[in-house]
């Protein structure tokens, strides 16, 4: 069967629409594969800066967010300071070993921080980690002129 020619001014193009469609797939499949960390975003924490820092040895440790007010929250939940430890030896179990990751904001105070460690000592935790952000090269060359 011979293809006919309706017109001769009629130039072929190419079809956009599949392109488009499988564009849009795409995004949508990246969108829903992209795992958004709430336990990062649940605090809005300005972390202190440090030149190195070491990855923390766990496989996932817990995290406890001290705001810059002094609220302590523990999985999402605010918690007070004194019910801390508790709640850390609760998860902790039998004799399981545990790592918690403290995300201390930059102006909380000394004597926050330093409960939140007595209560992760108090719990049997042995593995207490601080988080910080590596400063930029360009930032800490300022800092040590």
């Amino acid at each position: 069967m011979p293809l006919v020619r309706l017109s001769d001014d009629e130039e072929p193009q190419p079809n956009m629409a599949p392109m488009i469609d499988v564009v849009l797939v795409l995004t949508i499949f990246f969108m829903c594969a992209t795992r958004f960390s709430g336990h990062e975003q649940a605090f809005d924490v300005d972390l202190p800066q440090v030149n190195a820092a070491a990855p923390v040895e766990s496989l996932k440790p817990e995290i406890v967010e001290v705001a810059a007010d002094g609220g302590v929250k523990f999985r999402g939940e605010a918690v007070p300071v004194e019910d801390l430890s508790g709640r850390l030896a609760v998860v902790r179990g039998d004799g399981r070993e545990m790592s918690v990751l403290v995300r201390g904001d930059r102006a909380a105070s000394h004597g926050r921080m330093a409960a939140v460690y007595e209560a992760c000592r108090a719990a049997g935790i042995r593995h207490v980690g601080i988080s910080v952000q590596v400063a930029a090269e360009s930032g800490s060359a300022k800092a040590r002129r």
